[in-house]
């Protein structure tokens, strides 16, 4: 248990150490970082007033700066559980080549029934060495429809 909350104190020391200074992966030390395979994700979580999820017909996420379309291609089974959780991927560690390590990114997500667009929200992600993380936007979103 020491171990970790050790290894957890350097993560935070190493986190706060970094300053406004654009360094690349290398000079993070990310040539000596042993990266987990897991694969990460930023989900939105859409609901109507009264909770219930929101099942969309389909999505777009660009990044602003722009206007790159990060928007992937899920099979029918993928989004059929999107639809049935209102939960839909915003980005990925699969968006690794069109985020940058270390930089602030702005993305856009966007939900559509039909042809109407229900839902708009802007986040800020960045990469680590390894992974991508949530700098700011609200993970959960009530939409009137």
């Amino acid at each position: 248990m020491k171990k970790i909350n050790l290894i957890g104190l350097l993560l935070v020391a190493f986190t706060l150490s970094c300053s406004k200074v654009e360094l690349t992966g290398e000079e993070h030390g990310c040539d000596k970082v042993d990266c987990t395979y897991d694969l990460r994700w930023i989900s939105v979580k859409l609901v109507d007033p009264s909770g219930k999820p929101v099942a969309l017909d389909r999505t777009k996420v660009t990044r602003i700066s722009d206007g790159k379309d990060l928007t992937k291609t899920y099979t029918n089974d993928q989004w059929s559980i999107f639809k049935s959780l209102g939960s839909y991927p915003v980005t990925s560690d699969i968006d690794g080549e069109h985020i940058p390590k270390f930089k602030h990114t702005k993305v856009r997500f966007q939900g559509y029934i039909g042809n109407r667009e229900v839902v708009k929200a802007d986040y800020v992600v960045t990469f680590d060495c390894c992974h991508i993380s949530l700098v700011s936007g609200e993970l959960e979103l009530v939409t009137g429809r």
